[in-house]
């Protein structure tokens, strides 16, 4: 009989979603019975071996709310060999309702006063308790595994990248940019949740700098968020209307990401960035700065262009040379392509998790 696996997910919008679908579906390729669960709609949208359940994960750890996602998760859990919950409120809820099962949970973001505001203490209190909770922790990057490692018990911390699935466009160039209004103009292109973590402010400040490097550059923003409004004020005031548009959400990202010249990820903060394998994968050259695996995996100039965050000028420059520069471009991004593949790919990630599973049910 198949061992069993559900994976649990709180509340997301980026790439964690798409972390849980691909690791489903490689477990599933790999003989494991999957189940997902999450809030209703997370996972909606997304390859899945089958459909997912409602927990209701709450945003914040509100008692009430945890009374009722445990309860919820209790039930799903009684029949699986192992429970792996997805941030620090699956992570949570898991450790109340899973006590009986082998508890994995992966930390894919740190907790940031700009990110969770007035939820951060109470979430550094819990990233701090919760991994003595579980019988094995994953760390998406070497930072949080260093943040984790006083807490974490001997032998149960393991860091093992994001898995994400290999990205596909599935309309051409010519008809993106057709939609999209630029044509033929230089296009860069960031997909990315509208929040301070991403740095998008720089960006636009970036922007006003590389017009006049490059003559009818556009700026795409693909995605949604809390800052839209702020943005739109922020392109008005820098007189960008012409060259910076906010494009919202996309159900195929891919399609934008492989219509850029190049793909521009400007995050203060990261612990993937998917983004970046993605782009790559996709054969774009990419301009981000050193978060998550980028310092790790690629080299500044041979493999993509790193810059500092926070700064606009740097992002400009970078940006503007990658443009002036399709041949050396393609070059780099053939060769971040190469780098991501050997360490990213998306076999190789579902197995060291899958190791990890057989590591802790071998365990005594």
């Amino acid at each position: 009989m198949a061992e069993r696996v559900l994976l649990l997910l709180g509340p997301s919008t980026g790439g964690i979603r798409r972390h849980v679908s691909a690791l489903a579906m490689g477990l599933a390729e790999r003989g494991w019975e999957v189940a997902t669960a999450g809030p209703r709609g997370v996972l909606d949208g997304l390859p899945l071996p089958s459909p997912p359940a409602v927990v209701d994960v709450p945003g914040g750890i509100d008692p009430r709310s945890l009374v009722r996602a445990r309860r919820q998760l209790a039930e799903l859990a009684d029949d699986v060999d192992v429970v792996h919950a997805h941030g620090l409120r699956a992570g949570w809820v898991a450790a109340l309702a899973a006590r009986h099962r082998p508890l994995v949970v992966t930390v894919h973001n740190v907790v940031l006063d700009e990110v969770d505001g007035r939820r951060a203490p109470m979430l550094r209190r819990v990233e701090a308790r919760l991994p003595a909770l579980c019988d094995a922790v994953v760390a998406v990057s070497d930072e949080i595994a260093e943040r984790l490692a006083p807490v974490t018990p001997p032998g149960r911390l393991h860091t093992v990248p994001p898995v994400g699935p290999r990205p596909v466009a599935v309309r051409s160039a010519g008809e993106v940019r057709a939609e999209l209004g630029v044509g033929g103009a230089p296009l860069v292109v960031t997909v990315a949740r509208l929040h301070p973590q991403k740095g998008l402010a720089t960006l636009l400040d970036a922007a006003a700098l590389l017009v006049h490097d490059v003559r009818d550059v556009r700026v795409v923003i693909v995605g949604e968020g809390p800052l839209e409004a702020e943005l739109q004020a922020r392109i008005e005031a820098l007189h960008l209307d012409e060259v910076v548009q906010l494009a919202g959400s996309r159900p195929q990202a891919a399609d934008e990401l492989a219509a850029a010249d190049v793909v521009a990820v400007p995050s203060v903060w990261e612990s993937g960035p998917l983004v970046v394998a993605e782009a790559l994968q996709l054969g774009r050259p990419v301009v981000a700065t050193p978060v998550g695996f980028v310092p790790r995996l690629l080299v500044d100039g041979r493999s993509a262009r790193i810059v500092p965050a926070r700064d606009p000028a740097a992002l400009a420059a970078a940006l503007a040379d990658v443009l002036r520069d399709p041949a050396a471009a393609a070059a780099m991004a053939a060769e971040g392509r190469r780098a991501v593949e050997a360490e990213l790919g998306p076999e190789r990630l579902v197995a060291a998790i899958e190791a990890v599973y057989r590591g802790m049910l071998s365990a005594p």
